[in-house]
């Protein structure tokens, strides 16, 4: 019987630890939100502000490349691209997540120099662009905001690079006719293309392989379509 209560009262203590820690824990989130303002966060505030106009700046770029490709006849790359541009569209909407607390106010993209009139060239201008902010700018901020205590935005910022990353390698291949053939299908989380079969779990935010959203790859010419039909095949 006294091994009974003494259980009993153990595990009520803990329980109690628990809800403890819990409420300790929603009071040091709510004081850290109240403190996440433009003064008291500073570098932060402003690396959110750049990379939501980097964004913008960058989906407006992939519409533009998907326009380009198509006038080009090259509806299946233009349908990659789209996708890229529906991932900065992810990217945006995970920043916008901040703009309660932040208070932020809009912000133009930032005006890129003219593209070069070759498509291809373009995609190389691109890839290496979206390199650059990945390995540059976008890891510095991540590293302020983790000194800082704001690990949730560090790993935004590290989700970021990796899609980015992902992006450029992908804008290589197209311009280098090496874009792997088949189904695409897009992370409507962190926004990364993926080729091929759908992964179990994205390898960026982990979201399950099912929610991704396919691609839609524009369907092929009836005159190719009769070309690369078996013979027999009605």
């Amino acid at each position: 019987m006294d091994t009974i209560v003494l259980l009993v009262a153990v595990v009520a203590g803990l329980v109690a630890l628990e809800l403890l820690g819990m409420r300790a824990y929603r009071r040091h989130r709510a004081r850290k939100q109240a403190a996440f303002t433009r003064e008291n966060v500073g570098a932060v505030y402003d690396d959110l502000q750049a990379a939501r106009a980097r964004c913008l700046a960058e989906k407006r770029a992939f519409a533009l490349l998907a326009d380009a490709a198509r006038s080009a006849g090259r509806p299946e790359d233009g349908a990659v691209l789209d996708a890229l541009a529906a991932g900065e569209r992810a990217h945006l909407a995970a920043l916008e997540a901040f703009r309660g607390p932040l208070h932020a106010e809009s912000v133009d993209p930032a005006a890129y120099p003219s593209l070069p009139s070759s498509l291809d060239d373009a995609l190389r201008v691109a890839a290496g662009r979206l390199d650059d902010w990945s390995t540059g700018a976008c890891r510095d901020a991540a590293a302020r905001a983790r000194v800082r205590g704001y690990r949730d935005i560090a790993k935004l910022y590290r989700q970021l690079q990796e899609v980015e990353q992902a992006a450029a390698c992908l804008c290589l291949d197209i311009a280098e006719d090496a874009r792997p053939a088949g189904l695409f299908s897009l992370c409507p989380a962190c926004g990364l293309v993926v080729a091929g079969r759908r992964p179990a779990f994205c390898t960026v935010c982990t979201k399950p392989g099912f929610e991704f959203d396919d691609v839609a790859m524009p369907a092929m010419p009836e005159a190719a379509a009769a070309v690369l039909k078996p013979e027999g095949v009605a």
